[in-house]
């Protein structure tokens, strides 16, 4: 029997993860507007710069900016170009799919990170999570529809992001690394920066072709100076990111990993809302059933791979936090 007191704090960690996915969902939608005029590496990079002063503050409150020193800034920056890679693909996806399945795709990273945590920590995964990865896999068949007139290979990057933000999180655990959220947080804004701000000048020679698709446009597209309204949505992307990371790491210290992952999904009900409220997208029966399917699956294999001893279950706490 659950007794109130622990109901309530509960109650309180869910209310505070609820706010954190609609914050990073507002994010999105922002990135997704702003796909049109501006080249995704800028939005990243101003994304970064807008963030690290907020995070700066809360290492501060939190454990005090000296203990920067005792982390491995190395192996923070290899793991924030690892994030860059992810968000970059993830992103460049927004521009030509929805939100909603852009978003439903990306949900597949606890299938790779289980699948994954076999050969490179010699875990033991049991059949019913095999069954669970094979169900969540055939949603996203479902999703996709490979052989539908809309299918494109830019519906795959979500995939590939998703594989990537294993990739980061299993880094976590192979490196044993155990530094705060907030300071791995802050060498992934930083790393976003310096690799944003590289590859704007690697890429700024090149223009996308006539007739390149709008994902294609989105990558090659050069900088340009934003007006003041752009700007302004534009730092609301780095100002949202920080603010739904320090709601995600509230609420995990509020409550054990197991009894929050489940609610990062909530992010899925965001993300359908403003995209109806905002753009009139409404998936179909089909895309509904398959994101059924992920999201039941990925709810499973979160819970079992959370429920794991701390020092393991770090890499899973706030999965989907972006």
């Amino acid at each position: 029997m659950i007794r109130p007191a622990a109901m309530s704090s509960l109650l309180q960690a869910v209310v505070i993860v609820a706010v954190g996915k609609f914050l990073f969902a507002i994010q999105d939608v922002i990135i997704k507007e702003m796909s049109g005029g501006y080249p995704v590496h800028q939005i990243l990079t101003i994304r970064g710069f807008v963030a690290i002063p907020i995070l700066l503050v809360l290492i501060h409150f939190t454990h005090g900016l000296g203990s920067l020193r005792h982390h491995h800034p190395g192996l923070h920056l290899v793991r924030g170009t690892l994030m860059l890679a992810a968000f970059t693909s993830f992103y460049i996806a927004l521009a030509g799919i929805s939100l909603t399945t852009a978003t439903a795709l990306f949900f597949t990273a606890p299938f790779f990170i289980t699948l994954l945590s076999i050969p490179l920590l010699g875990e033991q995964v049991g059949l019913r999570r095999f069954v669970s990865i094979t169900i969540g896999f055939i949603g996203v068949l479902i999703v996709l529809r490979p052989d539908a007139e809309s299918f494109n290979l830019y519906s795959l990057l979500p995939i590939v992001a998703a594989f990537f933000y294993a990739c980061c999180q299993l880094m976590v655990r192979v490196a044993r690394m155990t530094d705060p959220p907030a300071v791995m947080s802050l060498y992934a804004s930083v790393a976003f920066v310096v690799m944003g701000s590289l590859a704007g000048l690697l890429l700024a020679g090149i223009n996308p072709p006539q007739n390149a698709d709008v994902s294609s446009r989105f990558l090659l597209r050069p900088w340009s100076m934003p007006g003041t309204f752009d700007l302004v949505l534009l730092a609301m992307t780095g100002l949202t990111s920080a603010l739904g990371f320090m709601c995600s790491s509230n609420a995990y210290q509020r409550e054990p990993a197991s009894n929050i992952a489940p609610f990062e999904y909530i992010m899925i009900v965001w993300v359908t809302l403003l995209s109806y409220l905002i753009w009139r997208e409404v998936p179909d029966l089909p895309t509904l059933a398959g994101i059924a399917l992920i999201v039941a699956s990925g709810i499973y294999v979160l819970r079992r791979e959370a429920k794991k001893e701390s020092v393991k279950s770090i890499a899973y706490a706030g999965l989907t936090r972006r």
